[in-house]
């Protein structure tokens, strides 16, 4: 077991270098694309400060996406941990229970979901 444990860290770690490596070159590509013309041997100021303040953008735009996929995806994890916690606590089934439910009690108990979703928001 620890050595799954310690492959799955391993594993992640890697993915997470990769994903490093790709936002650096997506990052790399773009600014240059963007602010060198001409390439040469020396940079000139121009296109350092350019670089500098495209580097700076994409790296604010990756924080602000990351934060909020982050953000929704908490937030998705809330709304099914108290679906799951309430469906828990239900009581337990009785015999009449097994019975098929009829239109009126179907649309009421879905009502009464949506209403205690909005609450969760």
């Amino acid at each position: 077991m620890a050595t799954n444990q310690h492959d799955l860290e391993r594993i992640r770690q890697q993915i997470v270098l990769a994903n490093i490596q790709e936002l650096i070159k997506k990052m790399t590509r773009r600014c240059f694309d963007v602010c060198i013309a001409m390439p040469e041997m020396e940079l000139r100021s121009t296109e350092r400060d350019c670089l500098a303040n495209c580097m700076d953008r994409f790296m604010d735009s990756v924080q602000v996406v990351s934060s909020q996929y982050f953000r929704r995806r908490r937030r998705h994890q809330q709304i099914r941990l108290s679906r799951s916690t309430a469906s828990s606590a239900s009581p337990p089934a009785s015999a009449s229970a097994s019975m098929p439910k009829s239109a009126a009690a179907n649309e009421s108990e879905s009502a009464s979901r949506a209403s205690n979703d909005e609450k969760v928001k």
